[in-house]
Parts: structure tokens; sequence; C-alpha cells
């Protein structure tokens, strides 16, 4: 969301933190949100699919500034409306519970592979949710392409 964006302009937007956790999902299929993450998601939470068969955690007026960048696109293909569609009838609005713990549906850890071993990363405003097997596959898989990268190649300059 750029500064230019007429949804975001003058809002602050929230933030959740960085770093890489990794919590346990219990019985129930509960998934325990590390502390450190909690203040920024103490307003409540939407729990969502998200690209590469993860999900998103995302504070509930972040994402409902996602739904509204989002909606106007939903009309320009059948594709767009399938992923609005399916962002927004998948996406669950919870509370942390007092244990700072969120329930994660059959369908959402069935979409991302969770079983009782996940990878929580903090991604400044939101939270990804992985199968810690598939994030550990990927981490290996990409860390190649992290260490070639230049800041120059992403228009930074270090």
């Amino acid at each position: 969301m750029t500064d230019a964006d007429p949804v975001d302009s003058g809002r602050e937007r929230a933030f959740v933190g960085y770093g890489t956790h990794r919590p346990k999902l219990d019985d129930k299929g509960r998934l325990t949100i590390p502390a450190r993450f909690r203040p920024g998601l103490a307003d409540g939470v939407v729990v969502c699919g998200w690209f590469t068969n993860t999900l998103s955690v995302f504070p509930e007026d972040e994402f409902d500034a996602l739904v509204r960048k989002v909606r106007p696109t939903a009309n320009l293909s059948e594709r767009h409306m399938a992923f609005f569609r399916l962002l927004v009838s998948g996406a669950e609005v919870q509370q942390l519970d007092s244990q700072g713990r969120v329930s994660i549906p059959a369908s959402q850890r069935n979409y991302a592979g969770l079983d009782k071993d996940c990878v929580v990363n903090g991604l400044g405003e939101r939270l990804e949710v992985w199968n810690a097997e598939a994030w550990d596959r990927y981490s290996a898989e990409n860390l190649p392409v992290f260490s070639e990268m230049e800041g120059t190649s992403l228009g930074i300059e270090f």
C-alpha cells in the first residue's frame, strides 16, 4: 500500500513485528501467537489463506484496508474475482484468547498443511503461518537468491 493510496491516506499502519518463531498447534487447532507479536493484534485479528499455501494473520483494521483496496479489482477479470472471493470468504475474524491463541479452522489448516509444527514469521504489519517443513524447504531453496541479491537490484541503497 503506497502513501498515495486514498484508502490508506492519513492512516497509520499497525505494526506487528519481525522475526521467526516455531510454535505448535494444540490438539484443538489453536496456535499460540508469540508474545512479542500480541500488542499489534490486541484489537482483533483476521486469519486468512495467503499465497504459497500459507496463512496470514492481520490486525483487523489492516485486513479491512486490504479488502477495500482489492475489492475494486474484483471486476477486472474472473481471476481477480476468484481471488477476492476466496480471500474474503475464507477469512476468520477473531480475538486472541487470554493465552494469546487463535483458532485455526480445519479448512485453513488443510490449505496450509498445518499439523503440530508451525512457523510464524513477523512481516511487519502481518504474520505469516507456515507448515514447518514447507518453510524449511522454502527457506533453503530461496537462501541462495537472498544471498545473491544486491540492494541496488531491489532499488535500495545500503
